[in-house]
């Protein structure tokens, strides 16, 4: 697999103090493969059937990831796969979302 795109993935922290505080947000520039789920019945599985949906690919182990930010729009993080190796996380909403 050619892992020629990028990404940043989005991770969020709730406080401390959940009152007075904000959550935390870190943010992380990593290569990936984005690929598109069009197959009717993929997106039924995942139920997304009226959102965009993406399927990416990240070369090593990550951390749980919130959102995923891909050309400055936000994604929804909906399913993650951690495997062995790569990470696959499945993504919807983005541009359906303005």
């Amino acid at each position: 697999m050619r892992y020629n795109n990028r990404i940043t993935l989005i991770r969020k922290v709730p406080p401390a103090n959940p009152l007075h505080d904000r959550p935390t947000e870190t943010r992380e520039t990593v290569t990936c493969l984005i690929i598109p789920i069009t197959s009717a019945q993929e997106l039924s599985v995942f139920g997304l059937v009226n959102t965009m949906a993406y399927e990416i690919h990240v070369k090593n182990p990550t951390l749980p990831v919130n959102e995923v930010e891909i050309d400055g729009v936000k994604w929804t993080v909906n399913k993650t796969f951690a495997n062995r190796k790569p990470t696959i996380f499945i993504v919807s909403g983005g541009a359906a979302n303005g």
